[in-house]
């Protein structure tokens, strides 16, 4: 009899466990790990040349593995970005933005920095030190804030503390380039609580106004300069085109909370894009930012990338078709880094396996699978 107990006992324990492997699974990250990360921890852009390796690509795989319970990934991700991007300590350098393999010889391709993915390398190891319980995360996170700030950001005239995309190479007689997809918001929030006596709150309210006054018909731009003559402006090296950068900025503030400051300002102003979606059923590959004018359509990874902002427009419907529309054809997770990238923000965002509340704090779902 207590043989009998004492199994029925073992076998329910093993069937918790094994649900609780099955609740935590994610398939599409499975399938982005199988494909696109390399054992040592390397994420590969295939097909393209020298088979490159950049910050933005191990910055964003770190977060899905955080959101993704994938501890021995993250480190592995974190070890060879600090090893191979970052000459072996991220503390006293901030990694690279492209490697590459040439001549059969693995280095670094273009030592700037890029501040996006600095960003998102010190956020998900901000949110991994609460989640994980590891104060070495957090002092490394610390660490890298502080040198974005230092590196990454100027002072502009009648603009305040602004992010720059890297270090050096976007100053120009007194004009600067900017990137408004390289400013999440919430990410931006999350240091100034975690560090209140910095100027990240500044830096805060300062993206904001950049991302609003930046797209004045409900577009973004991939890039735009700013002068204290002429404010943002455009040219021919910055045209008003909005396309494969821009996409990042309504994904980013749709994975904002409800009740963050400035998500409802941001998703008035991006309310024309949704519109247009709902129209026309399809996401344009460019849109100006001065004309409002559309042309083209987005590969599959633009369209996982505005499914979150169209729920919030409550176009449930149009949601559903899309969804099913991307199911159809799912080649491009397992071939197109840049789309499964985009795919795996949008998805997991629309499902609730994370969510990030006012002040941007991570909040994970890791067993999203069973609901």
């Amino acid at each position: 009899m207590k043989f009998m107990t004492y199994l029925a006992i073992s076998i329910l324990l093993i069937s918790k466990a094994f649900a609780a492997q099955t609740c935590a699974a994610w398939p599409q990250w499975n399938t982005f790990k199988t494909h696109f990360i390399s054992p040592q921890g390397r994420v590969i852009d295939l097909g393209s040349q020298f088979d490159i390796t950049t910050s933005e690509g191990q910055s964003y795989a770190l977060f899905f593995a955080l959101v993704a319970n994938d501890k021995s990934t993250f480190d592995s991700l974190l070890d060879w970005t600090e090893i191979h991007l970052s000459e072996g300590d991220l503390s006293t350098r901030l990694p690279a933005w492209q490697w590459g393999v040439e001549n059969g010889e693995g280095k670094i391709l273009d030592s700037n920095p890029a501040a996006d993915s600095d960003l998102w390398i010190a956020y998900s190891l901000s949110q991994a030190a609460k989640l994980w319980q590891e104060r070495r995360y957090a002092v490394l996170s610390s660490v890298l804030a502080e040198r974005i700030i230092r590196e990454e950001t100027a002072r502009l005239p009648n603009l305040g503390l602004t992010l720059l995309p890297a270090p050096s190479g976007f100053e120009k007689q007194g004009s600067w380039k900017l990137n408004p997809s390289y400013a999440p918001l919430f990410i931006l929030k999350q240091f100034a609580e975690l560090y209140p006596r910095s100027p990240w709150q500044e830096l805060h309210e300062n993206s904001a106004k950049m991302l609003i006054n930046t797209a004045p018909k409900g577009f973004s731009p991939d890039w735009v300069n700013y002068s204290v003559e002429k404010g943002f402006y455009h040219d021919k090296q910055s045209p008003a085109v909005g396309s494969f950068n821009a996409i990042r900025v309504y994904l980013w503030a749709s994975m904002m909370a409800d009740d963050a400051a400035y998500k409802k300002e941001l998703i008035q102003q991006f309310t024309p894009m949704a519109e247009h979606i709902i129209e026309s059923r399809k996401v344009p590959l460019e849109a100006n930012a001065l004309s409002g004018k559309t042309s083209g359509t987005g590969p599959s990874g633009f369209t996982g990338a505005l499914l979150p902002l169209l729920k919030t427009m409550q176009a449930s419907q149009l949601v559903t078709a899309l969804q099913q529309q991307l199911m159809m054809d799912t080649r491009f997770t397992t071939t197109r880094y840049y789309d499964s990238v985009l795919y795996l923000f949008g998805t997991s965002s629309l499902n609730e396996r994370f969510k990030i509340d006012k002040e941007g704090n991570l909040i994970t779902n890791w067993s999203a699978e069973c609901q």
